[in-house]
């Protein structure tokens, strides 16, 4: 799954925390930086394809931060970038656990708002796993 962002220069954006615009044909977020910086994504283009953003997704996407934020007219555009997200066929996340190691994949477009709560339930699930098998955990020195 390829997924496009762009950077802006927004000085004064007011944004305190992420933003999501959840609308049929477009589904944007735009995310507070450090710097008045505003993170504005994320394209969902069924490809492997790492080749520049196209005219087409930049202007669809700054469309509808716009719409989101007027505000954003005036802000500079630093970079736009793409790349692809780990994303499984039915586009969900998945947990692997054995004794041995954990394994978190296909995170999608959502990675950085569920990789908190996937951690805790990936470590809870191991713990289980451990204790039903009366594993010794790993030592930790204090």
């Amino acid at each position: 799954m390829r997924g496009e962002t762009v950077w802006l220069h927004a000085p004064g954006h007011g944004l305190l925390r992420p933003v999501r615009l959840l609308h049929p044909r477009h589904r944007v977020y735009l995310v507070p930086r450090p710097g008045d910086i505003v993170l504005l994504g994320a394209t969902e283009i069924e490809s492997e394809d790492r080749s520049p953003m196209s005219l087409r997704s930049a202007v669809e996407l700054m469309a509808a931060a716009h719409s989101v934020m007027p505000a954003l007219a005036e802000s500079r555009i630093l970079r736009l970038d793409r790349n692809l997200r780990p994303a499984l066929p039915d586009n969900r996340p998945h947990i692997d656990v054995t004794p041995q190691r954990v394994a978190v994949n296909g995170l999608f477009r959502h990675g950085w708002l569920l990789a908190p709560a996937l951690v805790e339930d990936a470590l809870a699930a191991w713990a289980r796993l451990r204790a039903d098998a009366a594993l010794p955990g790993p030592e930790i020195e204090r």
